[in-house]
Protein backbone atom coordinates (compact mmCIF):
# COMPACT_ATOMS: atom_id res chain seq x y z
CA UNK A 1 0.00 0.00 0.00
CA UNK A 2 1.22 3.09 -0.65
CA UNK A 3 2.35 5.91 2.35
CA UNK A 4 -0.40 7.82 1.21
CA UNK A 5 -3.29 5.53 1.24
CA UNK A 6 -3.93 6.16 4.70
CA UNK A 7 -4.30 9.97 4.53
CA UNK A 8 -6.62 9.23 1.45
CA UNK A 9 -8.37 6.63 3.59
CA UNK A 10 -8.93 9.03 6.49
CA UNK A 11 -10.59 11.36 4.93
CA UNK A 12 -12.86 9.48 3.24
CA UNK A 13 -13.99 8.28 6.75
CA UNK A 14 -14.39 12.02 7.90
CA UNK A 15 -16.37 12.43 4.86
CA UNK A 16 -18.45 9.48 5.26
CA UNK A 17 -18.83 10.14 9.18
CA UNK A 18 -20.48 13.78 7.69
CA UNK A 19 -22.50 12.16 5.42
CA UNK A 20 -23.36 8.42 6.23
CA UNK A 21 -25.48 6.63 3.21
CA UNK A 22 -28.74 6.70 3.15
CA UNK A 23 -29.59 3.09 1.23
CA UNK A 24 -29.71 0.50 3.40
CA UNK A 25 -28.04 -2.00 1.47
CA UNK A 26 -24.76 0.14 1.06
CA UNK A 27 -24.68 1.14 4.90
CA UNK A 28 -25.12 -2.55 5.74
CA UNK A 29 -22.25 -3.16 3.19
CA UNK A 30 -20.09 -0.39 4.93
CA UNK A 31 -20.75 -1.43 8.16
CA UNK A 32 -19.47 -5.30 7.63
CA UNK A 33 -16.47 -3.87 5.54
CA UNK A 34 -15.73 -1.19 8.49
CA UNK A 35 -16.19 -3.95 11.11
CA UNK A 36 -13.79 -6.79 9.13
CA UNK A 37 -11.36 -3.77 9.01
CA UNK A 38 -11.11 -3.04 12.64
CA UNK A 39 -10.32 -6.43 13.55
CA UNK A 40 -7.68 -6.55 11.15
CA UNK A 41 -5.98 -3.56 12.38
CA UNK A 42 -6.93 -4.44 16.39
CA UNK A 43 -3.89 -5.60 18.57
CA UNK A 44 -3.73 -8.58 21.06
CA UNK A 45 -4.08 -6.34 23.56
CA UNK A 46 -6.85 -4.66 22.45
CA UNK A 47 -9.20 -7.82 21.22
CA UNK A 48 -8.61 -8.61 24.98
CA UNK A 49 -9.85 -4.91 26.53
CA UNK A 50 -12.55 -5.11 23.59
CA UNK A 51 -14.09 -8.69 24.88
CA UNK A 52 -13.70 -7.85 28.23
CA UNK A 53 -15.06 -4.28 28.60
CA UNK A 54 -18.02 -4.87 26.52
CA UNK A 55 -20.86 -5.28 29.28
CA UNK A 56 -19.92 -2.14 30.94
CA UNK A 57 -21.00 0.11 28.47
CA UNK A 58 -24.52 -1.55 28.70
CA UNK A 59 -24.36 -1.05 32.49
CA UNK A 60 -23.31 3.15 31.93
CA UNK A 61 -25.64 2.91 29.29
CA UNK A 62 -28.02 1.86 32.17
CA UNK A 63 -26.61 4.78 34.75
CA UNK A 64 -26.95 6.72 32.35
CA UNK A 65 -30.42 6.47 31.65
CA UNK A 66 -30.99 6.53 35.19
CA UNK A 67 -30.16 9.73 35.58
CA UNK A 68 -32.22 10.85 32.68
CA UNK A 69 -28.82 12.33 30.61
CA UNK A 70 -29.61 11.66 26.98
CA UNK A 71 -33.61 12.87 27.32
CA UNK A 72 -31.91 16.40 29.29
CA UNK A 73 -29.08 16.38 26.35
CA UNK A 74 -31.30 15.80 23.50
CA UNK A 75 -34.73 17.49 24.79
CA UNK A 76 -33.84 21.08 23.07
CA UNK A 77 -30.27 20.63 21.95
CA UNK A 78 -28.16 22.66 23.30
CA UNK A 79 -25.28 21.99 25.30
CA UNK A 80 -25.11 22.21 28.82
CA UNK A 81 -22.36 22.49 31.46
CA UNK A 82 -21.55 20.19 34.02
CA UNK A 83 -22.78 21.95 36.77
CA UNK A 84 -25.97 22.77 34.91
CA UNK A 85 -26.41 18.80 34.64
CA UNK A 86 -25.65 18.50 38.15
CA UNK A 87 -28.53 20.63 38.97
CA UNK A 88 -30.70 18.79 36.76
CA UNK A 89 -29.72 15.24 38.01
CA UNK A 90 -29.01 15.57 41.77
CA UNK A 91 -25.51 13.33 41.17
CA UNK A 92 -22.51 14.52 42.38
CA UNK A 93 -19.83 16.77 40.14
CA UNK A 94 -17.28 14.08 40.64
CA UNK A 95 -18.79 11.26 39.74
CA UNK A 96 -21.44 13.24 36.82
CA UNK A 97 -17.91 13.99 34.98
CA UNK A 98 -16.79 10.67 35.00
CA UNK A 99 -19.95 9.29 33.76
CA UNK A 100 -20.21 11.61 31.04
CA UNK A 101 -16.77 11.65 29.57
CA UNK A 102 -16.95 7.55 29.34
CA UNK A 103 -20.25 8.33 27.43
CA UNK A 104 -18.24 11.09 25.54
CA UNK A 105 -15.61 8.12 24.53
CA UNK A 106 -18.11 6.00 23.12
CA UNK A 107 -19.84 8.96 21.27
CA UNK A 108 -23.36 8.09 23.75
CA UNK A 109 -23.00 11.87 23.98
CA UNK A 110 -20.48 14.40 22.61
CA UNK A 111 -17.58 16.48 24.42
CA UNK A 112 -17.30 19.99 22.49
CA UNK A 113 -15.11 21.42 25.20
CA UNK A 114 -14.19 21.03 29.00
CA UNK A 115 -17.14 20.17 31.13
CA UNK A 116 -19.68 20.64 28.71
CA UNK A 117 -21.85 17.82 27.22
CA UNK A 118 -24.18 17.93 24.15
CA UNK A 119 -26.18 15.52 22.16
CA UNK A 120 -24.65 12.90 19.72
CA UNK A 121 -26.90 11.19 17.26
CA UNK A 122 -27.01 7.85 19.65
CA UNK A 123 -27.68 10.17 22.34
CA UNK A 124 -30.98 11.07 20.30
CA UNK A 125 -31.43 7.60 19.91
CA UNK A 126 -30.80 5.97 23.75
CA UNK A 127 -33.65 9.19 24.66
CA UNK A 128 -36.45 7.37 22.84
CA UNK A 129 -39.03 5.42 25.16
CA UNK A 130 -38.43 2.56 22.89
CA UNK A 131 -34.94 1.85 22.74
CA UNK A 132 -34.61 2.82 26.53
CA UNK A 133 -36.69 0.20 27.20
CA UNK A 134 -34.52 -2.13 25.61
CA UNK A 135 -31.34 -1.32 27.35
CA UNK A 136 -33.90 -1.87 30.48
CA UNK A 137 -34.39 -5.07 28.99
CA UNK A 138 -31.21 -6.56 28.45
CA UNK A 139 -29.34 -4.85 31.81
CA UNK A 140 -31.98 -6.46 34.07
CA UNK A 141 -33.21 -9.81 32.13
CA UNK A 142 -30.68 -10.83 29.69
CA UNK A 143 -27.02 -10.00 31.32
CA UNK A 144 -27.92 -11.77 34.48
CA UNK A 145 -28.59 -14.94 32.38
CA UNK A 146 -25.48 -14.28 29.84
CA UNK A 147 -23.44 -14.39 33.53
CA UNK A 148 -24.57 -17.68 34.44
CA UNK A 149 -24.58 -19.07 31.07
CA UNK A 150 -21.01 -20.13 31.58
CA UNK A 151 -21.72 -21.99 35.03
CA UNK A 152 -24.80 -23.73 33.69
CA UNK A 153 -23.18 -25.06 30.15
CA UNK A 154 -20.38 -26.82 32.14
CA UNK A 155 -23.61 -28.18 34.27
CA UNK A 156 -25.19 -29.21 31.40
CA UNK A 157 -22.06 -31.05 30.23
CA UNK A 158 -22.02 -28.97 27.12
CA UNK A 159 -25.50 -29.73 25.48
CA UNK A 160 -27.42 -27.23 24.00
CA UNK A 161 -30.67 -26.80 26.44
CA UNK A 162 -33.76 -27.54 25.15
CA UNK A 163 -36.13 -27.61 28.57
CA UNK A 164 -37.68 -23.58 28.68
CA UNK A 165 -37.32 -24.31 32.26
CA UNK A 166 -34.09 -25.29 33.12
CA UNK A 167 -31.91 -22.51 31.49
CA UNK A 168 -29.39 -20.00 32.98
CA UNK A 169 -32.12 -17.91 32.57
CA UNK A 170 -33.94 -19.87 35.99
CA UNK A 171 -30.59 -19.88 37.23
CA UNK A 172 -29.60 -16.38 37.32
CA UNK A 173 -33.16 -14.91 38.47
CA UNK A 174 -34.02 -17.75 41.11
CA UNK A 175 -37.33 -19.09 39.47
CA UNK A 176 -38.70 -21.96 38.44
CA UNK A 177 -41.16 -20.18 35.69
CA UNK A 178 -40.67 -20.04 32.10
CA UNK A 179 -39.39 -16.41 31.37
CA UNK A 180 -42.34 -15.45 29.61
CA UNK A 181 -44.53 -16.90 32.77
CA UNK A 182 -41.82 -14.81 34.44
CA UNK A 183 -42.49 -11.60 32.74
CA UNK A 184 -45.84 -12.25 32.27
CA UNK A 185 -46.62 -12.11 36.43
CA UNK A 186 -44.76 -8.94 36.48
CA UNK A 187 -46.81 -6.19 34.44
CA UNK A 188 -44.11 -3.39 34.19
CA UNK A 189 -41.29 -5.49 32.49
CA UNK A 190 -44.02 -7.38 30.28
CA UNK A 191 -45.19 -3.48 29.13
CA UNK A 192 -41.38 -2.49 28.54
CA UNK A 193 -40.90 -5.43 26.57
CA UNK A 194 -43.34 -4.57 24.53
CA UNK A 195 -42.28 -1.76 24.08
CA UNK A 196 -38.57 -2.64 23.06
CA UNK A 197 -40.54 -5.27 20.40
CA UNK A 198 -42.22 -2.70 18.78
CA UNK A 199 -39.61 0.13 18.91
CA UNK A 200 -37.06 -2.02 17.29
CA UNK A 201 -38.86 -2.86 13.98
CA UNK A 202 -39.71 0.40 13.41
CA UNK A 203 -38.56 1.64 10.25
CA UNK A 204 -37.07 -1.30 9.75
CA UNK A 205 -37.78 -3.72 6.10
CA UNK A 206 -41.33 -6.47 6.39
CA UNK A 207 -42.16 -9.25 4.94
CA UNK A 208 -44.70 -7.23 2.67
CA UNK A 209 -41.32 -6.00 1.17
CA UNK A 210 -40.69 -8.97 -0.67
CA UNK A 211 -43.74 -10.87 -0.30
CA UNK A 212 -45.67 -10.97 -3.69
CA UNK A 213 -48.81 -9.33 -2.45
CA UNK A 214 -50.91 -9.87 -5.41
CA UNK A 215 -50.99 -13.31 -3.71
CA UNK A 216 -53.12 -11.09 -0.69
CA UNK A 217 -54.83 -9.21 -3.14
CA UNK A 218 -56.43 -12.75 -4.93
CA UNK A 219 -57.42 -14.31 -1.72
CA UNK A 220 -60.72 -16.10 -1.59
CA UNK A 221 -63.68 -13.97 -0.75
CA UNK A 222 -66.55 -16.63 0.04
CA UNK A 223 -65.87 -19.78 1.79
CA UNK A 224 -67.93 -21.54 4.37
CA UNK A 225 -65.29 -23.94 6.22
CA UNK A 226 -65.19 -21.81 9.00
CA UNK A 227 -65.38 -22.63 13.42
CA UNK A 228 -66.14 -19.20 14.60
CA UNK A 229 -68.85 -17.48 15.44
CA UNK A 230 -69.32 -13.50 15.89
CA UNK A 231 -69.19 -13.87 19.79
CA UNK A 232 -65.59 -14.98 19.35
CA UNK A 233 -64.34 -11.85 17.19
CA UNK A 234 -64.99 -8.30 17.73
CA UNK A 235 -66.69 -7.91 14.21
CA UNK A 236 -70.38 -7.34 13.15
CA UNK A 237 -70.06 -9.64 10.56
CA UNK A 238 -69.35 -13.39 9.40
CA UNK A 239 -66.77 -13.33 6.92
CA UNK A 240 -64.32 -15.25 5.80
CA UNK A 241 -60.85 -15.73 7.37
CA UNK A 242 -58.41 -14.31 5.24
CA UNK A 243 -55.35 -13.11 6.67
CA UNK A 244 -54.60 -14.73 10.51
CA UNK A 245 -51.80 -13.65 12.61
CA UNK A 246 -51.30 -15.83 15.59
CA UNK A 247 -49.76 -14.62 18.84
CA UNK A 248 -49.65 -11.52 16.87
CA UNK A 249 -48.91 -9.05 19.97
CA UNK A 250 -49.99 -5.81 19.66
CA UNK A 251 -51.37 -6.22 15.78
CA UNK A 252 -48.89 -3.86 14.14
CA UNK A 253 -48.70 -6.61 11.34
CA UNK A 254 -52.38 -6.56 10.94
CA UNK A 255 -52.19 -3.15 10.81
CA UNK A 256 -49.85 -2.55 8.13
CA UNK A 257 -51.01 -5.25 5.92
CA UNK A 258 -54.80 -3.27 6.12
CA UNK A 259 -52.22 0.06 4.90
CA UNK A 260 -50.07 -2.10 2.20
CA UNK A 261 -53.74 -3.18 0.77
CA UNK A 262 -56.02 -0.98 1.05
CA UNK A 263 -59.36 -0.68 -0.82
CA UNK A 264 -58.04 -3.92 -2.18
CA UNK A 265 -58.21 -5.89 0.53
CA UNK A 266 -62.08 -5.64 0.35
CA UNK A 267 -65.31 -5.61 2.59
CA UNK A 268 -65.56 -9.80 2.87
CA UNK A 269 -62.04 -10.75 3.85
CA UNK A 270 -61.14 -10.47 7.68
CA UNK A 271 -58.13 -9.77 9.10
CA UNK A 272 -58.10 -12.08 12.53
CA UNK A 273 -55.28 -11.01 15.22
CA UNK A 274 -55.47 -14.08 17.86
CA UNK A 275 -53.28 -13.85 21.03
CA UNK A 276 -53.93 -13.93 24.81
CA UNK A 277 -56.19 -11.60 26.67
CA UNK A 278 -53.56 -9.68 28.81
CA UNK A 279 -51.82 -8.94 25.47
CA UNK A 280 -55.47 -8.10 23.80
CA UNK A 281 -56.68 -5.98 25.96
CA UNK A 282 -53.63 -3.29 25.04
CA UNK A 283 -53.73 -4.76 20.58
CA UNK A 284 -54.69 -1.73 18.28
CA UNK A 285 -58.04 -1.37 17.42
CA UNK A 286 -59.36 -1.17 14.18
CA UNK A 287 -62.40 -1.73 12.23
CA UNK A 288 -61.27 -4.18 9.78
CA UNK A 289 -58.75 -5.60 12.48
CA UNK A 290 -60.80 -9.08 14.45
CA UNK A 291 -59.33 -9.53 17.98
CA UNK A 292 -59.46 -13.10 19.00
CA UNK A 293 -58.98 -14.72 22.15
CA UNK A 294 -56.63 -18.02 21.88
CA UNK A 295 -53.78 -19.53 23.27
CA UNK A 296 -51.70 -20.86 21.01
CA UNK A 297 -51.12 -23.96 22.35
CA UNK A 298 -54.52 -25.02 21.68
CA UNK A 299 -56.22 -26.10 18.40
CA UNK A 300 -56.37 -23.35 15.71
CA UNK A 301 -59.69 -22.32 16.04
CA UNK A 302 -60.26 -20.53 12.20
CA UNK A 303 -59.77 -23.43 9.64
CA UNK A 304 -59.29 -23.20 6.16
CA UNK A 305 -57.91 -19.09 6.33
CA UNK A 306 -56.74 -18.11 2.93
CA UNK A 307 -53.31 -17.26 5.25
CA UNK A 308 -51.57 -17.80 8.93
CA UNK A 309 -49.21 -16.00 9.71
CA UNK A 310 -46.74 -16.07 13.09
CA UNK A 311 -43.69 -13.73 12.90
CA UNK A 312 -40.75 -14.47 15.38
CA UNK A 313 -43.11 -17.16 17.84
CA UNK A 314 -41.40 -20.37 16.81
CA UNK A 315 -37.69 -18.95 17.57
CA UNK A 316 -39.13 -18.76 21.54
CA UNK A 317 -39.26 -22.62 21.34
CA UNK A 318 -37.14 -25.90 21.59
CA UNK A 319 -37.86 -28.41 18.33
CA UNK A 320 -40.28 -30.34 20.26
CA UNK A 321 -42.60 -27.37 20.90
CA UNK A 322 -42.13 -25.82 17.72
CA UNK A 323 -43.41 -29.36 16.22
CA UNK A 324 -46.60 -29.40 18.40
CA UNK A 325 -47.52 -25.53 17.39
CA UNK A 326 -47.19 -26.25 13.83
CA UNK A 327 -49.22 -29.21 13.56
CA UNK A 328 -51.59 -27.27 15.64
CA UNK A 329 -51.86 -24.67 12.44
CA UNK A 330 -51.59 -27.98 9.79
CA UNK A 331 -54.43 -28.94 11.10
CA UNK A 332 -56.72 -26.11 10.58
CA UNK A 333 -55.20 -25.52 6.84
CA UNK A 334 -57.17 -26.52 4.11
CA UNK A 335 -56.31 -29.44 2.46
CA UNK A 336 -56.60 -29.07 -0.67
CA UNK A 337 -54.07 -26.31 -1.25
CA UNK A 338 -55.71 -23.03 -0.58
CA UNK A 339 -54.10 -22.01 2.96
CA UNK A 340 -50.47 -20.80 3.19
CA UNK A 341 -48.54 -20.87 6.65
CA UNK A 342 -46.46 -17.77 6.38
CA UNK A 343 -43.66 -18.05 8.73
CA UNK A 344 -41.51 -14.86 9.26
CA UNK A 345 -38.35 -15.92 11.14
CA UNK A 346 -34.60 -15.83 10.62
CA UNK A 347 -33.22 -18.00 8.30
CA UNK A 348 -29.52 -18.61 9.20
CA UNK A 349 -26.99 -19.25 6.73
CA UNK A 350 -25.11 -22.06 6.79
CA UNK A 351 -21.72 -20.27 6.71
CA UNK A 352 -20.94 -16.25 7.54
CA UNK A 353 -23.99 -15.49 10.10
CA UNK A 354 -23.96 -11.90 10.65
CA UNK A 355 -23.26 -10.37 14.27
CA UNK A 356 -26.93 -9.57 15.22
CA UNK A 357 -28.08 -12.69 13.65
CA UNK A 358 -25.67 -15.04 16.41
CA UNK A 359 -26.20 -12.69 19.49
CA UNK A 360 -29.91 -13.36 18.76
CA UNK A 361 -29.39 -17.14 18.93
CA UNK A 362 -27.63 -17.24 21.93
CA UNK A 363 -30.15 -14.96 23.46
CA UNK A 364 -32.32 -17.25 22.66
CA UNK A 365 -30.34 -20.05 24.13
CA UNK A 366 -29.90 -18.15 27.48
CA UNK A 367 -33.03 -17.67 28.46
CA UNK A 368 -35.66 -19.68 26.31
CA UNK A 369 -33.68 -22.82 25.39
CA UNK A 370 -34.46 -21.74 21.77
CA UNK A 371 -32.98 -21.30 18.93
CA UNK A 372 -32.68 -19.22 15.52
CA UNK A 373 -32.30 -21.87 12.25
CA UNK A 374 -30.95 -22.45 9.17
CA UNK A 375 -32.71 -23.54 6.13
CA UNK A 376 -32.88 -27.49 6.20
CA UNK A 377 -33.34 -27.57 10.15
CA UNK A 378 -36.52 -25.41 9.64
CA UNK A 379 -37.71 -28.12 6.97
CA UNK A 380 -36.69 -30.74 9.11
CA UNK A 381 -39.59 -29.05 11.91
CA UNK A 382 -42.03 -28.19 8.78
CA UNK A 383 -41.71 -31.70 7.51
CA UNK A 384 -42.17 -33.53 11.27
CA UNK A 385 -45.65 -31.10 11.51
CA UNK A 386 -46.62 -32.46 7.65
CA UNK A 387 -45.59 -29.03 6.17
CA UNK A 388 -43.78 -28.52 3.27
CA UNK A 389 -41.56 -25.58 2.72
CA UNK A 390 -42.40 -23.92 -0.70
CA UNK A 391 -40.93 -20.72 -1.01
CA UNK A 392 -38.48 -18.32 0.81
CA UNK A 393 -38.37 -14.87 0.82
CA UNK A 394 -35.53 -12.73 2.68
CA UNK A 395 -35.51 -9.16 3.35
CA UNK A 396 -33.66 -7.94 6.09
CA UNK A 397 -29.82 -9.68 5.09
CA UNK A 398 -27.80 -8.13 8.11
CA UNK A 399 -30.48 -10.47 10.44
CA UNK A 400 -31.47 -12.84 7.58
CA UNK A 401 -34.96 -12.30 8.44
CA UNK A 402 -37.17 -13.96 6.18
CA UNK A 403 -40.40 -14.99 5.10
CA UNK A 404 -41.18 -18.73 4.31
CA UNK A 405 -44.44 -20.13 3.18
CA UNK A 406 -45.62 -23.13 4.27
CA UNK A 407 -48.31 -25.71 2.83
CA UNK A 408 -50.04 -28.88 4.03
CA UNK A 409 -47.71 -32.18 2.41
CA UNK A 410 -50.90 -33.61 1.44
CA UNK A 411 -51.67 -30.66 -0.72
CA UNK A 412 -47.65 -30.38 -2.47
CA UNK A 413 -48.12 -33.59 -4.65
Amino acid sequence: MAATDPEILLASLEELKCQPPTDEKTRSRLSQALHHALMAIERPLDTVRRISFAPLQLTMTKVAMDLNLFELLASDGRPKSLGELVELTGAQSLLLRRILRYLSGYDLVHEPKVDCFEASPATQVLALPGFRAGINHHFEIQLPAWQTLPSFLAANEYCSPSDSSRTAFQQAHGTELTAFAWAMDKPHIFKEFSLWMTAQRHGQPTWMDVFPLGRLKCGRDNHTNTQYSEADVDGEEHVAPFFVDIGGGMGHQCLALVNRLGPELGTRRRIILEDVPAVLSHAISHPRIDRLVHDFWGPQPIRGASFYYMRNVLHDYPDDKCVQLLRLQSEAMAPDGSSSLLIDEMVFPEIGAGPRAVEMDLAMMACLAARERTKDEWEKLFRAARLSLVETFTYASDMSQSIMVVKRLDSTG
